[in-house]
């Protein structure tokens, strides 16, 4: 039998020797443990989501990549290896994987490295000779590449298609963005008119507040000073009665007062000429009766010149030089305007009975309305026929036209009203342009001598066919005077213009 040798030193023995510890190679063992300890000290220790080094057998250090070659993950120093040995560059590293087996094949246990584009999916090389025998496989590389150019061409159409939904969008983005610019601008003007509208409106109140404390004012003076008047009258009679004789107290005349019987303006009524001539004119035979009469143009008739005025011929539309005497108390007639037949231009007061032309179209705030479409007029509610009428009006300074007309309605079927009263046979009408007065009827204009009246007053007779309109101020003055024959029911009517504004004034009816 050969005799036993050390495998190290090739030292011969007679007999097998005895095994003992070789301190020279665990000291050098010793000494790679130790050095190993070290370097992985310095690297950071896999964390519950981190993949450990395979080959790291003291501490579980994170590894930094996988390879599919040798099947393992690899932490930085066990890296190196695969860097620096010429076995192991052409192993294939990839990021930490946790799965490994997963790459390999199941059928066959080996590593998957090519694509079958037959079945799409992985195979190795064993199955290419079995099962996928004669199939369109090549490596994965290829394959990868293969795809990513056609990723990369898909990513430059989406990138073409979004380039052209933003050149598509940016014509809209761009009438949006016009469209808000006009919306904000068109809102802006319509502010800016309601705060004009509101200015308007305010001054038009203040101004008929002032008129109105203006006019209380008075008639608080004048019953003060009525009040006054009877204070001295009853301390008179108190007197009289308490120191006077039986003989001395029946020979005092008295004298009742006056029963104040004026329902209306008392500024205007109880000094109008005809009021005060109605008791002579009925205690004196006609044939007597001295009173004035006035023409249109403001001169005086003799009682002579009258009678004959009212056998002469006159035709429809044209003036009569007489003034009838107008029962103030039992002709007047409150009257309200009509909101439907109202233009678009006209905003009605309904406590204070005013229209005013706010010089804008009030159907963008309030609506469309069904009156007048062509000029700034509306209608009153009231239809006069069967005996007499008298109302009065407060007019702006301005381009005003006050009237009756009849009702359109019936004839054309419709609520639009065409033409300005005045301007056809069916209206008359006294206009006041700033400057002058003129009256029309069936579009003739006849221009009339007068000043500006802030309060107009119109009668109409509609049994004698006459229409007349006064200058109402301390007396009442006549404008003009229309006669004809009326075969309908008038509404009264008024137009004003941009600016301008009407009232219909309110009298207390008997």
């Amino acid at each position: 039998a050969p005799c036993p040798y050390c495998p190290q030193c090739r030292e011969s023995f007679s007999s097998r020797p005895r095994l003992r510890k070789n301190i020279s190679l665990g000291e050098i063992a010793e000494k790679f443990t130790r050095e190993e300890a070290q370097a992985t000290a310095k690297l950071p220790l896999a964390g519950p989501n981190d993949i450990p080094c395979d080959l790291c057998s003291s501490r579980k250090v994170k590894s930094i990549k996988s390879c599919l070659q040798c099947m393992a993950s690899l932490c930085e120093n066990h890296t190196q290896l695969h860097y620096e040995d010429k076995t192991f560059r052409n192993h294939q590293l990839l990021e930490p994987m946790g799965d490994l087996k997963s790459r390999l094949c199941q059928k066959h246990h080996k590593l998957q490295e090519l694509y079958c584009r037959t079945e799409g999916g992985l195979v190795c090389y064993t199955c290419i000779r079995e099962e996928h025998k004669n199939h369109d496989a090549i490596p994965l590389q290829e394959e990868r590449a293969r795809k990513v150019v056609t990723h990369q061409h898909f990513r430059s159409q989406r990138s073409v298609t979004a380039v052209r939904v933003c050149v598509c969008v940016l014509p809209t983005q761009k009438v949006v963005k016009n469209s808000r610019d006009e919306v904000n601008q068109s809102f802006a003007e319509i502010i800016k008119e309601i705060k004009r509208m509101q200015v308007k409106v305010l001054e038009f109140l203040d101004k008929e507040e002032r008129a109105a404390l203006v006019q209380l004012g008075n008639s608080i003076q004048q019953k003060q000073g009525k009040l006054a008047d009877f204070n001295k009258q009853n301390l008179w009679l108190t007197d009289l009665l308490d120191n006077a004789s039986d003989q001395q107290f029946l020979q005092v005349e008295f004298t009742p007062p006056p029963s104040d019987h004026s329902k209306l303006h008392p500024s205007v009524w109880p000094s109008h000429p005809c009021v005060r001539g109605l008791p002579h004119l009925i205690s004196v035979p006609s044939s007597q009766c001295s009173l004035p009469f006035w023409s249109g143009n403001g001169t005086r008739l003799s009682r002579t010149q009258f009678d004959t005025s009212l056998h002469t011929p006159i035709r429809s539309g044209f003036t009569l030089a007489i003034s009838p005497f107008v029962s103030c108390e039992t002709d007047y007639c409150n009257l309200n305007f009509d909101p439907n037949t109202a233009s678009e231009e006209l905003l009605l007061f309904k406590e204070t009975h005013s229209v005013l032309n706010m010089g804008i179209l009030m159907e963008s705030f309030f609506g469309s309305c069904q009156g007048f479409n062509h000029w700034p007029q509306v209608l009153c509610t009231r239809s006069l026929c069967e005996g007499c009428h008298y109302w009065e009006v407060e007019v702006s300074d301005s381009w005003v036209c006050l009237g009756a007309t009849y009702s359109y309605m019936h004839k054309t079927g419709k609520s639009c009203i065409f033409y300005l009263i005045g301007r056809n046979d069916t209206s008359w009408c006294l206009e006041w342009d700033s400057l002058k007065f003129s009256v029309w009827h069936n579009n003739i204009q006849t221009v009339v001598k007068g000043s500006y009246y802030k309060t107009i007053g119109v009668f109409l007779d509609y049994a004698a066919g006459s229409l007349t309109f006064y200058g109402v101020t301390n007396t009442m003055n006549l404008i003009y005077r229309f006669l004809t024959t009326f075969t309908e029911p008038l509404y009264p009517a008024v137009m004003v213009s941009s600016g301008g504004s009407v009232t219909l004034k309110q009298h207390p009816l008997p």
